[in-house]
């Protein structure tokens, strides 16, 4: 599943980054956006994009364009991890 395809409030984890610009996967990692990451929709814009993210305690507004090239998997409701 794609993090841009993500409904309010759910919790998944990264599983892929696949950017084809190498910066931006960099960046995008640099905020937390990293395999085995923990990853939780918080807010959608008015126009469903940009959507903002919580990642390591931190909320991070990103466009559908790049989050698209992030693969995540849901959580289960009793993983704590």
């Amino acid at each position: 599943m794609e993090l841009s395809k993500l409904d309010k409030d759910d919790l998944v984890v990264v599983t892929e980054i696949a950017h084809p610009d190498a910066q931006m996967q960099q960046r995008l990692m640099d905020l937390g956006f990293y395999p085995g990451g923990t990853v939780k929709l918080v807010l959608v814009s008015p126009k469903k994009d940009p959507k903002a993210f919580e990642v390591r305690g931190t909320v991070i507004a990103i466009r559908n364009e790049d989050a698209k090239y992030i693969k995540v998997a849901l959580k289960e409701k009793n993983d704590v991890r």
